[in-house]
């Protein structure tokens, strides 16, 4: 009996080194996954402060003008780009506002338009203003800021048309053939009749293509904003019919008719890069936002929140939200 008690202790004994060896190897094998684990976590960190640096002096080697190159940082994030139209008044006010999110790595590009009776409000108090007044009141550089604190991100590339170039634009691209959805007709402040079209299918000019995408109607700047949107499908259909080098070369001698940070090198090698490129994998969105009527005068207001989730999904590249656009009191 005695020696069977001595057998058992013995064994117990024995089976003590067994266990600690046991236990520290899981806590080796937790140390070294811990590690694992830290180092991963440090490596991202820094590949994420590295990248947003290299997008930040990109950024800042545009707009101080020390950089030509139109080209990303990363597939995951798109060149944005403000694109402006301007009319002949003086001074101008901007007719056409839109925020252009260009991925050429993965061939697609986003629009967001902006109704240009936008409202912005809070600027040094001047109570509201409409989008297209704050050209009239600051040009480019002031649109571009007001921009930017809407979306709440840099935008470092523009290009600006005028009345002129967006004609020649369509007249060298032999015009464009689409349906115009109702007579319009416009008089100016002279009483000279600058827009006159009947509604039906058309083939439109430069002068005609003006007038459509210019004409606002009793229904506000809502249906124009949307008109816009389906003329620049049907032009961008239109030129996706030519070949790719055709396109390029046209781009590249049309491009000293429009004022733009971005060179003619780089828009012919963009204009290429898109030759097979479908127009579905070119997506419009509207500015979040409802229409308010405030001391008699009609805006768009928009929706920050609406806003940040448009650009919020597929790693900065702007998506759809379903919800974007509120119903419209057309009252």
């Amino acid at each position: 009996m005695e020696r069977k008690k001595k057998t058992r202790r013995r064994r117990y004994k024995s089976n003590l080194p067994k266990k600690k060896r046991n236990i520290k190897r899981i806590l080796i094998i937790v140390l070294v996954f811990a590690a694992v684990i830290w180092m991963m976590a440090t490596a991202y960190q820094r590949y994420s402060q590295t990248r947003n640096t290299q997008l930040q002096n990109r950024i800042d080697a545009v707009q101080n003008g020390s950089s030509d190159s139109f080209t990303q940082v990363s597939p995951d994030i798109p060149l944005y780009v403000l694109l402006v139209g301007v009319d002949d008044k003086t001074p101008h006010q901007a007719n056409f506002v839109a925020l252009a999110a260009v991925n050429k790595e993965k061939k697609h590009i986003d629009f967001i338009m902006l109704p240009d009776n936008t409202k912005i409000e809070g600027r040094q108090e001047k109570g509201n203003q409409r989008l297209a007044d704050i050209y009239s009141e600051g040009g480019l550089k002031l649109t571009q800021a007001v921009v930017e604190d809407i979306f709440h991100i840099p935008i470092p590339y523009y290009v600006v048309l005028t009345q002129d170039s967006f004609k020649k634009l369509i007249n060298d691209n032999n015009g464009i053939s689409i349906y115009v959805e109702r007579d319009m007709y416009h008089e100016d402040q002279q009483g000279t009749t600058d827009i006159d079209l009947q509604q039906g299918y058309q083939h439109l000019d430069g002068e005609k293509a003006l007038g459509y995408m210019r004409y606002v109607d009793q229904d506000g700047q809502l249906p124009r904003v949307q008109r816009q949107e389906r003329f620049v499908k049907l032009f961008y259909t239109a030129m996706e019919k030519h070949f790719g080098v055709t396109n390029m070369f046209r781009m590249y001698r049309y491009w000293k008719n429009v004022d733009s940070n971005i060179s003619a090198k780089e828009i012919a090698g963009l204009a290429y890069t898109f030759k097979d490129t479908p127009v579905s994998d070119i997506t419009f969105y509207i500015l979040p936002g409802e229409y308010s009527k405030i001391k008699g005068q009609r805006y768009w207001s928009y929706d920050p929140i609406n806003v940040q989730k448009i650009l919020g999904n597929s790693n900065n590249a702007i998506a759809t939200d379903p919800n974007a656009v509120k119903n419209i009191d057309s009252k």
